[in-house]
């Protein structure tokens, strides 16, 4: 599939409130006087826990995430469907995230079938990173993958947010200064990003392919190229790597989101750099790290 050239100003702003209503499914009818005030839930993530509001409207929704910890934390936000209790879906977690690939793979096919996951946010201390997306009411869950990932169980901490109407979907505070797409190849899953080269930029992310998908964005080398990625990758499927890691700090980025969800993520604070987009979300065939599948695309962004 092509990718039309992207717009900046006023059509960038259109494209992106179409896209981002686009994915709700049974919302409200955007107003013909579109509401202009911006919504933001402030989740603050420690190793005490998540601390974030208990309610919220719905329609076009801001997360701001931020952490103390200098070692960083990944955010991870779903809803179970319609009759399924959040600790079914925590028990698919704890499969998905096993190093075992067929018990990886089975446990993200569960996620996919019992759960919509709605993005999340990888924070350092330094990097916090403001995701918006189109949210129909009801509850959504935050989990804190990072502790989840060290303590797997279906008992996890799970902070629970309820979303109320009216849904208002409202002029968006930012315009997309590129876009990524999560796509299916023949070859694989794979990233095809657009003009994502400004590290003060705002990206929007449409996963258009089967699977559950996630964007880190990680700093690497400079000169490091997707071809050296691939046999980093492929070395690394075989046990641990001798020589330097191509990669030179921790991520940022967009957690994973369900297939059909479009999400605008906005990671403050990066610098002039190269910087690898990322997927390593289990494949739900054979369980490997989509990454390893050639699921990485090399960026370079400008001040």
């Amino acid at each position: 599939m092509g990718i039309e050239p992207l717009r900046r100003g006023a059509r960038a702003a259109a494209v992106t409130a179409v896209a981002l209503a686009a994915t709700v499914a049974g919302a409200h009818p955007v107003s013909a006087r579109p509401q202009l005030r911006h919504h933001g839930i402030d989740v603050r993530i420690s190793r005490s826990g998540i601390r974030a509001p208990r309610h919220h409207q719905c329609g076009n929704v801001t997360f701001q995430a931020h952490t103390s910890d200098r070692r960083g934390r990944q955010l991870q936000l779903f809803r179970p469907k319609r009759g399924v209790r959040p600790r079914r879906v925590l028990e698919d977690l704890v499969n998905a995230v096993s190093s075992d690939p067929r018990t990886a793979a089975a446990g993200i096919h569960a996620v996919r079938g019992d759960a919509e996951p709605l993005g999340g946010a990888f924070v350092t201390r330094g990097v916090p990173v403001e995701f918006t997306e189109s949210i129909t009411a009801g509850w959504v869950y935050l989990l804190d993958l990072t502790a989840f990932r060290r303590h797997p169980g279906p008992d996890a901490e799970v902070e629970a947010l309820r979303l109320h109407g009216p849904c208002r979907y409202g002029q968006l505070r930012r315009t997309p200064t590129g876009r990524v797409l999560a796509v299916d190849t023949d070859a694989g899953p794979r990233f095809r990003p657009q003009d994502v080269d400004n590290a003060h930029g705002t990206f929007l992310v449409r996963n258009i392919s089967t699977e559950i998908h996630e964007m880190q964005i990680q700093r690497v080398r400079h000169g490091t190229t997707d071809a050296e990625l691939a046999r980093y990758f492929d070395a690394l499927a075989h046990g641990p790597v001798s020589g330097r890691s191509p990669f030179t700090g921790e991520p940022s980025g967009l957690g994973a989101i369900a297939p059909g969800r479009t999400v605008l993520v906005h990671p403050r604070h990066l610098r002039r750099g190269t910087y690898a987009l990322l997927c390593f979300v289990p494949d739900d065939g054979g369980g490997a790290p989509h990454a390893f599948l050639g699921m990485h695309s090399v960026v370079r962004l400008r001040d």
